[in-house]
């Protein structure tokens, strides 16, 4: 069955504006010591190689910035003698990323993963106890399982003079018993957002925006104008106000989305800003490396011994113009000036603009038009003289006759 991404969306009133802070650009977790939460462990004396020194141990308590509620990932060493500073902040890097090019922690990473699973507090203590003997505290555990630690990642090994005899019997237990444990490469609890910003058109579906994370749930909350919506591809609102509807996602790795903001025909020029907010899992054996200031080729690494759930937040945005449509061009309009004559049955009406003053004697082009032609009185007086000279001519050729 495939597995689902979930999206809930929360719209904020336009008194309630969205705060939204700077992440940084990856959005990955960040964590920093937090000394106050610390479980230290008996100080051990080590061997290395010609050198003898004496090493504090504790379970590091680290908190994931911008995470307050999620604070305690406790951690042990994997970098010795490297001090770490309050002020450091860690970043994850893969196993095989580890910034000691001396380092046996890349070879061993199977067995120290082992010893963290098996150990506190990847287990309770009732747990260690029951599996490895009554007589151990928590004191002794966290200094074992720190020394066994660094016996795989710097080739330390335990005085057997000088250190408490529980301490040694618990390390040369955990070391022997360490196995290669096989190591399944886990992504590291992350959200992208793909742009981070676009832009469009009113009366567009603005998008998409590509979400990639490996939490299974993602929480989106936005500050949208009037009438702007969330959508999927197919235009569907997405959760405004309301929790619940779902995105199908890919079955297999990191899980993949998208999501739209539609925005109305005629919207005015406006923005809509959004924020992602996920929650993943940090599995035991992520190994975290804070690399030093001053000096770039020395850093101190941790492994996380514990199970934590992790916050990642990224945020993104998007604008649209209102495009204004330029007028069409006005169309001259043209006036004729015409004088209408009376209709004739039969012959076409010639328009003509007469003078004002038209000079006296002019030529026939100068007479005025009235509108009536003069040709049929013409023709009238003409038959009625060819009829008068028919008459006379018949009269002489009776006289003749008689």
């Amino acid at each position: 069955m495939a597995s689902r991404l979930r999206i809930g969306a929360a719209l904020l009133g336009a008194t309630a504006l969205l705060a939204i802070s700077t992440l940084p650009a990856s959005a990955d977790v960040i964590i920093k010591p937090d000394r106050g939460g610390q479980e230290d462990g008996l100080n051990v004396h080590l061997v290395n190689g010609d050198h003898h020194h004496q090493q504090g141990t504790a379970v590091i308590k680290l908190r994931i910035e911008g995470d307050a509620e999620r604070s305690n990932v406790l951690t042990y060493c994997v970098e010795l003698p490297t001090p770490l500073e309050d002020r450091d902040a860690l970043k994850e890097v893969p196993w095989d990323k580890h910034p000691n090019p001396n380092t046996k922690f890349k070879v061993n990473a199977g067995k120290v993963l082992w010893i963290l699973t098996n150990s506190y507090p990847g287990q309770s203590m009732d747990k260690v106890q029951e599996k490895f003997g009554k007589q151990f505290n928590k004191k002794e555990t966290i200094a074992a399982t720190q020394a066994a630690i660094w016996h795989f990642s710097d080739e330390a090994e335990l005085d057997g003079d000088k250190n408490d005899p529980d301490v040694i019997k618990l390390y040369e237990r955990l070391v022997k018993d360490a196995t290669e444990n096989e190591i399944k490469e886990q992504p590291k609890p992350t959200l992208d957002i793909e742009p981070a910003s676009k832009s469009g058109k009113s009366g567009e579906k603005i998008g998409p925006f590509k979400v990639t994370t490996t939490a299974s749930e993602i929480k989106l909350t936005a500050d949208l104008p009037e009438g702007v919506t969330i959508t999927d591809a197919a235009g569907n609102p997405l959760a405004v106000q309301k929790q619940g509807d779902k995105l199908a996602v890919a079955t297999a790795g990191d899980k993949v989305s998208e999501f739209f903001v539609n925005v109305p025909a005629n919207a005015p020029t406006g923005n809509a800003a959004f924020k992602l907010s996920a929650e993943a899992e940090l599995a035991i054996g992520r190994l975290f490396v804070a690399h030093n200031k001053d000096k770039e080729d020395v850093a101190q690494s941790l492994v996380v011994a514990q199970p934590q759930k992790a916050k990642v937040e990224k945020d993104a945005k998007a604008d649209w113009k209102l495009e204004v449509k330029p007028s069409e061009p006005s169309t001259p309009v043209t006036t004729t000036t015409t004088t209408t004559t009376a209709p004739s049955s039969t012959t076409p009406t010639t328009t003509s603009t007469t003078p004002a003053n038209p000079a006296p004697g002019g030529g026939e082009d100068d007479l005025a038009s009235t509108g009536a032609s003069i040709l049929w009185p013409l023709v009238g007086g003409l038959v009625l003289v060819g009829a008068g000279v028919g008459a006379l001519f018949v009269v002489r050729r009776k006289k003749a006759g008689a």
